[in-house]
């Protein structure tokens, strides 16, 4: 089997997260930093045998990583879902060591590898649906065609295969993006095998109705998945409202939630954020790291990002922060 490369800094990064696990000192500052609501970010969950495919997205974990962070936090936190989590931060009636489980995108994984596991387990999570990818317009969302492309060029094509540079998708709007991405999608897409590209499409809408409300609720995610101050005011309010209207009537219910993508620091503002008021949100998350505290900016919600590096002790140390601390001694 071929095995993905590990660079010496992740070494020593493992080797650290398990001297915390060994003295006890991720338990101990989950006990220390209990009233703060921890909320878990992933995307996607793939078989464990996928794991050396090139180009699954290292946002990804493995079938059997999740089971086992789902241990841990069966063990060791409350696990509640995000909106009533939410609502008793604010209200302080946060029960200790509470913990949420988000899903960015909206994966036919989600259904397939990782809803088995949190009924199996008794755990909620919500699931941010990027809406425009639900009704079978495209078989992946644009961020991992833009990536498939990148990575066809840069690994194995000549420079002048792809026809000339992709635009960077942090920083271009998602129409330029799309268009792009489309002009040059033919020459790569016959390369995915066919796990991967099951493992990789968006859920279908009427896929929703297979999640017990009771476990999972959802959110929105934009509907073109696009960064949304790349975009103009009046496609940032568009790509709001209409994600939102989106998941109300797949659900039948009020959405109240919302991710925002990329979500970091200069990927969303002000204005997106009065948009969100002005349409009954309740929470918004970002992929910015760290516990949020009562009294926090409950459109600003900060999230911990899970992904293919965390094995047991990372994810633990993801959890409890001391993954931040120790980054900041590198």
């Amino acid at each position: 089997m071929v095995r993905r490369f590990v660079p010496m800094g992740f070494q020593m990064a493992s080797v650290a997260y398990k001297l915390v696990a060994g003295f006890g000192l991720d338990r101990l500052k989950l006990w220390l930093d209990s009233a703060r609501l921890r909320i878990m970010a992933y995307h996607g969950v793939c078989e464990d045998r996928c794991m050396a495919e090139p180009w699954l997205p290292r946002h990804f974990v493995a079938r059997s990583q999740f089971e086992q962070q789902l241990g841990y936090l069966k063990a060791n936190a409350r696990v509640l879902p995000l909106a009533e989590a939410v609502m008793r931060l604010q209200n302080g009636t946060l029960p200790s060591r509470t913990v949420c489980i988000t899903f960015d995108d909206g994966y036919s994984n989600n259904l397939s590898l990782a809803y088995p596991l949190l009924e199996r387990y008794g755990l909620p999570a919500t699931i941010f649906l990027s809406t425009g990818f639900l009704e079978g317009a495209s078989d992946f969302f644009p961020s991992d065609r833009w990536r498939l492309l990148r990575e066809a060029r840069d690994r194995s094509m000549p420079p002048g295969d792809l026809g000339g540079s992709l635009p960077d998708y942090k920083t271009t709007p998602i129409d330029v993006v799309l268009e792009r991405v489309e002009q040059r999608w033919h020459q790569v897409q016959w390369r995915l095998s066919p796990e991967l590209r099951e493992t990789l499409r968006p859920l279908h809408a009427d896929e929703l109705k297979k999640f017990d409300p009771r476990l999972v609720d959802f959110g929105a995610h934009t509907h073109s998945h696009c960064i949304l101050n790349n975009e103009t005011p009046d496609r940032r309010r568009q790509e709001i409202v209409r994600s939102l209207e989106c998941v109300s009537q797949w659900t039948g219910r009020p959405a109240q939630l919302f991710s925002y993508p990329n979500g970091q620091p200069g990927d969303f503002g002000e204005l997106d954020k009065a948009v969100l008021r002005s349409q009954g949100v309740l929470a918004a998350v970002t992929t910015i790291p760290g516990a949020n505290r009562r009294g926090c900016d409950s459109l600003e919600l900060k999230r911990y990002p899970v992904g293919l590096g965390h094995d047991a002790h990372a994810f633990a140390a993801e959890l409890t922060g001391w993954r931040t601390v120790l980054q900041t001694f590198r």
